[in-house]
């Protein structure tokens, strides 16, 4: 067991014990490398200013395992244990700007400068996609895709767009060739097959090599928490409502970066982030990357893991009532499944037992012939938390939609837990009459008043999700 991190920035290697691998990158590149460029706002993981680009190699991702902007404000150092790191600072190449420096400077794209670093960095992850896939030109739509996670308080966002659509993407050096090199996928390759144990009073941070391994830590020390990518501990931590002294990591498991299909079935793995279920599931169940599209932020995305989004359990959590309409079973332990629709038992509190730990996720994909939408409410479109989330799913007995075999119904914001509408379910059932299945829905839920949505309008959004999935696939008397 080896008691440091490892990692690269900006082509250099870096190794760190407890005082520096317990901070949040954002600090330590701010206060411990004098990397000034990388702003802190708002320690949320909201505005974008912290972001960096990250490269995991061992990682079985999508788009070639680019370098992919990440947020620094809410990663721990530990966590990248393993990553090349680029930071705004160095993708100046001697005396020449990197083509998004240089766009932002032509376009104007800047005003009291504080958020530019952060939307440089998310172009120059769009470039180094362009890159990968060859393509030297991009529209509107991939420019603003791309800069969701990044948010400026000065201009309309205009002059910024302009400059992503003005980048001269045949002039553009991937970031890759620059800064990742043979000796350090070597040094990298070979560090990942030892595990971690760094142990000190005030930390301690376990990375084993094997499951079973981290049983062993957790069944020793049941106080630690499982830090999957730390988007929502990290930003807790940076409240002070919590400290994150004690964590158990599961990224040096390569086995739990699988996902694959087979047989109709889903299975992916703990490690497997939302980027890549996403692209993963592009084509094979479009409804599904489409909803993900508003999940989060890109710099989220890329780092968060599906399975952290459900251990989370949340009660608006966004991938819960998706895969709960899947009819969705946790992976525990690597040997045991428990339904999704019997995990969730209390606000935030699952089914697992002390010493347990989610390995992953399996789910059917949608059979031919069936139905299967998922709705999402909230104030913001892209970057917030849902007020209601809705996911459906119907497998018909005929083609002409007469009656229904099976059905899931479930969703998030309106309990202390995601929960599934059994007794809708079986209403609709045993007759397709929507109006009496509405007057069911109604009893199975008393959401609570908040500042995303009174329980009024929950109780209308949810009976309007229905109607709709109903309006748009059919089967409604």
């Amino acid at each position: 067991m080896r008691n440091k991190v490892i990692f690269y920035l900006n082509g250099k290697r870096h190794e760190v014990g407890a005082e520096q691998a317990s901070m949040m990158l954002g600090d330590y590149l701010r206060y411990e490398k004098n990397l000034t460029g990388t702003k802190i706002v708002c320690a949320e993981g909201d505005c974008g200013a912290c972001s960096v680009l990250r490269y995991f190699p061992h990682a079985k991702g999508t788009d070639d395992n680019n370098y992919l902007p990440i947020n620094s404000c809410i990663t721990v150092v530990a966590n990248l244990d393993g990553s090349s790191l680029v930071t705004v600072d160095a993708l100046k190449d001697e005396n020449e700007l990197h083509v998004a420096q240089k766009a932002m400077i032509k376009c104007h794209g800047s005003q009291c400068g504080f958020c530019t670093p952060g939307f440089v960095v998310a172009l120059t992850g769009l470039v180094e996609e362009k890159i990968a896939k060859k393509e030297t030109t991009l529209n509107v739509v991939e420019a603003k895709n791309c800069m969701t996670g990044n948010l400026c308080r000065c201009t309309g966002y205009q002059p910024i767009i302009d400059a992503a659509l003005t980048m001269d993407l045949k002039k553009a050096q991937s970031v890759k060739e620059r800064f990742f090199s043979p000796e350090q996928k070597e040094v990298l390759e070979e560090k990942f097959q030892t595990g971690i144990a760094i142990e000190t009073e005030d930390f301690s941070y376990s990375a084993p090599k094997t499951i079973q391994e981290a049983l062993n830590y957790l069944a020793a020390n049941p106080d630690t928490r499982i830090v999957g990518a730390s988007t929502d501990l990290g930003v807790v931590h940076n409240k002070r409502k919590i400290t994150l002294t004690k964590l158990l990591s599961l990224h040096l498991i390569q086995d739990l970066y699988d996902i694959q299909l087979k047989n109709n079935v889903v299975t992916l793995g703990a490690r497997v982030t939302m980027t890549e279920f996403r692209h993963f599931m592009k084509d094979k169940c479009p409804e599904v990357s489409n909803y993900l599209d508003i999940f989060a932020s890109p710099q989220i995305k890329n780092l968060a893991t599906v399975v952290g989004n459900v251990a989370n359990a949340s009660p608006i959590g966004d991938t819960p009532p998706a895969l709960l309409a899947l009819n969705a079973s946790v992976i525990v332990n690597g040997n045991k499944e428990i339904l999704l629709s019997d995990f969730f038992i209390g606000y935030r509190k699952t089914a697992l037992q002390t010493g347990e730990l989610i390995t992953g996720i399996k789910f059917h994909l949608p059979k031919a012939g069936a139905d299967f939408k998922l709705y999402k409410n909230s104030n913001r479109k892209d970057l917030d938390i849902s007020a209601v989330n809705l996911g459906i799913q119907i497998e018909w007995n005929d083609h002409l939609k007469t009656s229904i075999k099976n059905i899931y119904i479930a969703a998030g914001g309106v309990a202390e837990t995601p929960v599934r509408f059994k007794r809708t379910e079986d209403s609709l059932k045993t007759t397709l009459d929507l109006d009496a299945a509405v007057k069911i829905l109604h009893t199975e839920f008393k959401p609570v008043s908040d500042v995303r949505a009174s329980g009024a309008y929950r109780h209308i959004l949810i009976e309007n999700f229905l109607r709709r999935f109903f309006a748009e696939c059919g089967g409604n008397k």
